[in-house]
């Protein structure tokens, strides 16, 4: 599967954890590889999207799997900056966009990225968002007053495109569908993170909606422990090393639940 695991220390002392496939081997098909930097959900970390991996220098990818902070080996939230979140800081937002700033130019001028092509279809980076991942990913081009000129221009050539996979409404700002209140309501007794672990894992079920076009609460199954998830698939270690109860608890659920999802809003 050929991948390894990095720090990398951004310019405010942040750390970050991620894996990585390398640059492709050397070739005339691998000199205008595209790097794929993927950001992950909630409560489950990056290890979870390693079989990526495999997958990158076939198609001449080199994939970059973030840990998002308060995950494995990246820094975690001070009281701070949680304070922040839970109150509904831009500053949170604007912090993460000049992370992931950093962090393009940091592999730009050590790992050799390759600028993209004239016709900007080789080369250069794609920013993956999966699930509220994506609120991460957005905040890169949310207010283009946050990233100084001089770094712009250093990433700019290089960004080829943005991926938002599977991106719940809250991480894109969308008004809530009648009916529904804001955050997972199969989560609201959860307490600590064995209990949260055991009924978070309704997100990875397979549901039969009554009528999911018509676009209101109404129309989504309302099934609690659906009989088939993902999850259960999982042995025990993998639970383990792919899902972070401890960080959804702390970081995650008030960006769902709290005044943070108004910062999206107002984009």
């Amino acid at each position: 599967m050929g991948y390894t695991e990095h720090f990398v220390k951004l310019s405010d002392g942040v750390q970050i954890l991620y894996t990585d496939t390398g640059a492709p081997q050397a070739s005339s098909a691998s000199l205008d590889y595209t790097t794929l930097v993927v950001l992950h959900g909630s409560g489950f970390n990056g290890d979870g999207l390693v079989p990526l991996h495999k997958h990158a220098h076939n198609d001449n990818l080199r994939i970059i799997l973030w840990n998002r902070r308060d995950y494995r080996g990246s820094t975690k939230y001070t009281s701070e900056e949680l304070n922040a979140l839970v109150h509904g800081s831009k500053t949170h937002q604007d912090r993460l966009a000049l992370h992931l700033a950093w962090f393009f130019a940091h592999f730009i001028k050590f790992e050799g990225t390759p600028a993209l092509t004239p016709d900007r279809k080789a080369g250069g980076f794609i920013l993956v968002g999966w699930s509220f991942g994506c609120a991460t990913a957005l905040a890169l081009l949310a207010d283009p007053a946050v990233i100084p000129r001089p770094l712009y221009e250093t990433i700019e050539p290089y960004l080829m495109g943005l991926v938002l996979y599977d991106p719940p409404g809250l991480a894109l700002g969308n008004p809530l569908p009648d009916g529904c209140v804001p955050g997972p309501p199969f989560v609201k007794n959860a307490h600590t993170p064995a209990q949260l672990c055991y009924q978070f894992q309704v997100v990875s079920a397979y549901f039969t909606h009554p009528d999911i076009a018509t676009g209101t609460a109404s129309g989504l199954s309302t099934q609690t422990r659906p009989s088939k998830m993902t999850i259960n698939s999982w042995t025990p270690e993998q639970l383990e090393r792919y899902f972070d109860g401890e960080a959804l608890l702390r970081s995650e659920f008030p960006w769902c639940v709290g005044s943070y999802w108004a910062v999206i809003q107002s984009y």
